[in-house]
């Protein structure tokens, strides 16, 4: 992760809260998904985006939170997404993300505690999450899928992305 973003996080009674700074990208969006990986390990059922201080997101980070949702939606479960600004709204809209990603619900548990939540995370990033090149290909590789798997219209958007991210897959095998 560079020094242009940082992910924060807190566990909270009823939800995991991850407060994403500067960029959600590729390079920070496998310690968003090994946050809520844990959090959905130990019985978690909800886990709140805040993109308050994000800059934008890339489709790698969106198919990360996609990914996130879709584990959850099913058992009962949802990504909640708190105080983005308009240009990561306008992204998470242009691939549907809104019928997927509950944004600025009014009756989350955390509403009018959002200042309170936020000083409690304190300064420290949460530990980044290194993957080798292979790790990193898949990831990007799976958040694509995800992002795909949503509509025709995704699917048409990264078929190129989908079709090199293989092809990249099965180089990386050979070496």
């Amino acid at each position: 992760m560079n020094n242009n973003s940082s992910i924060l996080f807190g566990l909270f009674d009823e939800f995991l809260w991850i407060r994403c700074s500067g960029r959600g990208s590729f390079a920070n969006s496998p310690t968003v998904k090994s946050l809520g990986d844990d959090y959905i390990a130990s019985g978690g059922r909800l886990i709140v985006i805040d993109l308050e201080t994000c800059s934008g997101i890339d489709s790698t980070f969106m198919g990360t939170l996609a990914g996130l949702s879709r584990r959850l939606l099913p058992i009962g479960g949802s990504v909640q997404i708190a105080s983005p600004s308009e240009r990561c709204l306008s992204a998470l809209e242009s691939l549907g993300l809104d019928a997927l990603l509950s944004i600025e619900p009014p009756t989350a548990p955390w509403r009018g505690k959002v200042e309170q939540i936020r000083a409690a995370l304190g300064t420290e990033n949460a530990p980044s999450v290194h993957l080798d090149a292979k790790e990193q290909t898949l990831h990007v590789l799976n958040s694509h899928l995800t992002l795909s798997e949503m509509s025709e219209e995704n699917e048409e958007k990264f078929r190129n992305v989908t079709d090199c991210l293989k092809e990249e897959l099965e180089r990386q095998k050979d070496q």
